[in-house]
């Protein structure tokens, strides 16, 4: 069956190389903050966070939803939407970008000494950086562009640590990484400029109106933006209206699992890569199976992860983190939301030019959790702000659902393979809270924590390999 070799093979291929291509610079940025924590003074690693919180967080201003919007499309309707673009738009959209750089520049302090041009160009790159890589995703040039980025990871490394062997400067440290940044955007172009011929004349090529897609792109900027404000929004409140201490232990309770949002991130770009593929005519019905493969994959990940950590919680933070110990039920809480994640309501919304729901969604989702922040504080402390955001994510989700429901004409039941996900929800949930029981009576923490996180992988390896061989057999539930 054609559509079913489709979604299976070639889409857990896809997503295994987008998530190889992402997992290297999330290394390497993981080790660099484990490092640098324990090497800078507290004032010096602040100043150093600081440029990267602000970065992340004004970067989807500038790139306005274009990296989103790119992997929606074949290559080849990207290039016809580029040339039908004028000189106008592209001057207009580069003012913007120039806008946003300026005002990067200018939050940052005096003190760090690096004058305006640096920070400027810093985001400049750093944006036609995440552009290009959405692009080279689009054409599959996944070995180059995975190349790229190992290389990119251990610059990124080696010169934190040669900054830091010399005499430490905030001005060094982000001058070498921004030449690092231009070399990268440079053999990305080059990729893209090697493989773009390829893709001229692509039978997949789809005939969508550029007000159609004018719509689309705003939404996808709309919801990136906002995407964005609902991650970091409860860490600003708590960080403006608490004492550090506070924010100290709600900031590490409500982190994200390493490496867990790339792996999401893969799933969905695959997803929109497989589409491209479809003609409109069997649209909705590829979509709907696609997107329950992606469910049932993803959740031989994120089931074992999430009752791993929640049977293991005190465990983990006893060793990793051993002075957040009063962290763990903000910790705990936030797992609620990890259920969610196995499915990429967004990709739904994206393929089908719906992006004003997505973007409906996370305004209510914003103001829900807004709303309900302060009474779960005073009623919880701490552990209730995490539950406003679990609580609007949810309704938000339900929302989601009920619009999904509307525009596959399908049944509730028929959105997510049900059965499927409550096997696993029983089999892991069961597994992990009797090796908690056994191993806590037996050993401390650090090797009944290792022990856990071993019998996870196998979970994982298992799960996934059992959904293989289903797919392969055509036992799809």
């Amino acid at each position: 069956m054609p559509l079913q070799k489709l979604k299976s093979s070639s889409l857990l291929n896809n997503s295994f190389f987008i998530f190889l291509i992402r997992f290297f610079p999330s290394v390497a940025n993981l080790v660099v903050l484990l490092y640098y924590s324990r090497q800078l003074d507290m004032p010096a690693y602040g100043i150093y966070q600081n440029f990267w919180v602000q970065i992340y967080f004004l970067y989807p201003l500038a790139a306005f939803g274009i990296h989103v919007l790119i992997t929606t499309y074949a290559p080849s309707t990207i290039l016809k939407i580029a040339q039908k673009l004028s000189a106008t738009q592209y001057v207009i959209y580069s003012v913007w970008v120039l806008l946003i750089s300026a005002l990067f520049a200018w939050l940052q302090p005096s003190s760090l000494n690096m004058g305006w041009w640096l920070p400027m160009l810093f985001l400049i790159v750093f944006v036609a950086g995440i552009i290009l890589e959405s692009f080279i995703i689009v054409l599959k040039g996944f070995k180059a562009l995975l190349i790229i980025n190992i290389l990119y990871a251990i610059s990124y490394v080696l010169v934190h640590k040669l900054v830091l062997a010399q005499t430490f400067s905030h001005y060094n440290i982000f001058l070498y990484l921004l030449l690092i940044g231009v070399g990268k955007v440079v053999l990305s172009t080059l990729v893209v400029l090697f493989n773009i011929r390829k893709h001229q004349d692509d039978v997949h090529e789809e005939s969508r109106s550029i007000n159609e897609i004018r719509t689309l792109w705003l939404h996808m900027g709309y919801y990136d933006i906002l995407q964005t404000l609902s991650t970091w929004i409860d860490k600003f409140v708590v960080s403006l209206l608490l004492t550090a201490s506070l924010s100290a232990i709600y900031f590490n309770g409500s982190q994200n699992i390493p490496f867990l949002p790339i792996i999401l991130s893969a799933a969905g770009s695959a997803v929109l890569l497989q589409m491209n593929k479809v003609k409109a005519t069997n649209e909705n019905e590829s979509l709907l199976l696609l997107m329950k493969t992606s469910a049932r994959y993803l959740s031989c990940v994120v089931f074992p992860i999430l009752f791993f950590l929640m049977f293991f919680r005190y465990e983990v933070f006893k060793v990793v983190l051993p002075g957040y110990i009063d962290a763990v039920p903000v910790f705990f809480i936030m797992l609620f939301i990890l259920p969610l994640r196995i499915y990429s309501f967004l990709t739904v919304f994206q393929k089908l030019h719906k992006g004003h729901i997505s973007t409906t969604g996370a305004i209510g989702e914003l103001i829900l959790a807004c709303l309900l922040m302060y009474p779960l504080y005073l009623w919880l402390g701490l552990p209730g702000i995490a539950l406003s955001f679990v609580i609007s994510t949810y309704a938000q989700a339900f929302y989601y659902m009920i619009h999904i429901r509307s525009l596959l004409n399908v049944g509730f039941m028929q959105i997510l393979p049900i059965a499927n996900l409550l096997i696993k929800v029983l089999i892991f949930s069961s597994l992990f809270m009797v090796i908690h029981y056994l191993l806590s009576s037996l050993f401390e923490a650090r090797i009944s924590m290792l022990i856990g996180m071993s019998i996870m992988a196998i979970g994982v390896l298992t799960a996934l390999y059992v959904e293989v061989r289903s797919d392969k057999n055509g036992n799809v539930s």
